[in-house]
């Protein structure tokens, strides 16, 4: 777990939030807290417990986004420029895009000349384009792109200077970029593009603006509905932005990010791999922002990823899922699956081990034992039971029962597989009922219907009748009740007339005690 080691302890109100950090990494609401008082301490006071938050939440692009302004606040302008270079092409979101522009203009451009400052600010809403420019709410930063990249050529008519065909080819391709780029609000700026090729092309025009007209008639249609399925996850986003809310996926989150992931996988537009790859980049970074501690956001679109053939992309995925959620199961087992089928056993063996060493459970467990005997043979997946025992908080009977059936299925000779099975779920019977003497409670019924279902499959008759009994003794009459039916069918199919009779009678009894005396009934009625 992540702590929060600080030189300052002026705020009791920085020490509480710290200790529930301590005891909850990602505590979202109690970091927004302390990040707010740390912001009013000095930088060096400040960095480690912004650097420690960003460390817990990497995906938080507010975490990054107070930091960028702590250090600027404190006029540490190399500073804050480092965080930006940190967190800006990892997160492609537009309110950190939008601090980072911000401080372009201002702690770089302000004092430089038109000229100079529009050299310096259009490479950086290149670089800004690149990154959010298929945000639907992009469409002042593509106008303000558009209108610096035509500076230069009204610059040079206005000096009476021809105008280079470089200079003509950026504008065209700065217009183009922009009406193809789905952001919404480009109405006015298609009217400016259409002039501007009137007034360039002449009689070239109309040949000049088809492709991209077509191109931008399509973009618009999508930024209409891009707009829409993206309207519910930027609510959600837009208080994670300010209040660093646990952001646990609600249904309808999830929802709707799985509606907009399966509109942009449909590429309506037609885009070119590269440029759908992109797209789907994007369309992460924007579910990210809202649901950065939903596993499932990052398990599904990484699963996608491997089913369009992009491998690398896949895991990559899997990883930051891994990073913003270290101790998630899901994603664990997902890219252990996934590397297994990449045929790198020893990196899956290795995920599995993690999982185990960081959040051990039942499901690990399984998961280690099962890939075990898959991959590696019998000794790997003994070994694998063999640490479950030594965990027994976390190793209940059906960890017992997989490493039985493991045992009967994959096992080299059948008897003997068989029998050692059956050995493993007596031991997992007799630790429960040391443990339910132990504590005054019962056998677990589902090990006992398990470990009944082995004895059939493994057509162990003796030791099946045996456990039967052994059941109907341990389990309370309501559970006991599931045994008899089960008996019953063992009885029809390889006992005597005499044998089947005397359970029926047995059943019709156990039956009858358990039902309420008739006078309890009518009072209780």
């Amino acid at each position: 777990a992540a702590c929060v080691h600080m030189g300052w302890e002026r705020s009791p109100v920085a020490l509480r939030m710290s200790e529930r950090i301590r005891a909850d990494p990602l505590d979202t609401d109690a970091w927004r807290i302390l990040l707010a008082e740390a912001a009013r301490q000095p930088p060096a006071d400040f960095r480690p417990v912004f650097e420690a938050a960003v460390t817990a939440m990497p995906e938080a692009s507010a975490a990054w986004m107070g930091w960028a302004e702590a250090e600027l606040g404190a006029s540490e302008v190399e500073q804050a420029e480092a965080v930006f270079e940190l967190c800006l092409l990892r997160l492609p979101q537009l309110p950190l895009w939008h601090l980072f522009l911000k401080f372009v203009r201002e702690h770089k451009v302000a004092q430089l000349e038109r000229s100079a400052a529009r050299a310096q600010l259009v490479p950086a809403l290149e670089l800004l384009l690149e990154a959010v420019g298929a945000d639907p709410s992009a469409g002042p930063l593509w106008t303000e792109y558009v209108s610096l990249t035509a500076a230069a050529e009204a610059g040079a008519e206005a000096d009476g200077a021809l105008v280079s065909a470089a200079e003509l080819s950026a504008t065209r391709k700065a217009y183009q970029a922009a009406l193809t780029s789905c952001a919404a609000g480009l109405d006015g700026l298609l009217r400016e593009y259409e002039a501007w090729e009137t007034r360039t092309s002449g009689s070239q025009a109309k040949a000049m603006m088809h492709d991209t007209l077509e191109k931008a008639a399509a973009a618009r249609k999508a930024s209409r509905e891009r707009l829409a399925l993206y309207a519910p996850l930027r609510a959600a986003a837009a208080v994670a932005h300010g209040h660093f809310p646990p952001g646990v996926a609600t249904p309808r989150l999830l929802a709707a990010w799985r509606k907009l992931w399966a509109y942009e996988a449909s590429n309506a537009q037609r885009l070119d791999p590269p440029k759908l790859a992109a797209r789907m980049r994007f369309a992460l970074a924007q579910g990210a922002a809202a649901l950065w501690r939903a596993p499932q956001l990052w398990h599904e679109a990484a699963r996608w990823l491997e089913g369009e053939g992009n491998a690398p992309a896949a895991r990559e995925v899997w990883r930051r899922g891994l990073a913003a959620l270290p101790r998630e199961p899901l994603l664990y087992l997902g890219l252990a699956g996934f590397e297994e089928r990449q045929g790198k056993m020893d990196d899956a063996a290795a995920l599995l081990d993690t999982l185990v060493a960081k959040a051990p459970s039942a499901a690990a467990h399984v998961a280690r034992l099962r890939f075990g005997w898959r991959a590696r043979g019998a000794a790997a997946g003994r070994a694998a039971f063999a640490l479950a025992r030594r965990q027994p908080a976390h190793s209940p009977w059906p960890v017992y029962a997989a490493a039985a059936q493991l045992e009967y299925m994959l096992g080299e000779e059948r008897a003997a597989a068989a029998e050692t099975g059956r050995r493993v779920y007596a031991l997992a019977l007799a630790k429960a009922e040391a443990s339910a003497q132990a504590k005054g409670g019962s056998v677990p019924a589902g090990l006992v219907l398990s470990y009944a279902s082995y004895l059939r499959a493994s057509a162990d008759l003796p030791n099946l009748r045996e456990l039967l009994e052994r059941g109907l003794l341990l389990l309370p009459a309501a559970e006991a009740a599931q045994l008899w039916p089960i008996y019953a069918q063992v009885e029809a199919q390889f006992g005597t007339a005499a044998s089947q009779a005397e359970l029926a009678k047995r059943r019709a009894a156990a039956a009858a005690d358990a039902e309420p005396p008739a006078g309890a009934a009518a009072q209780t009625s």
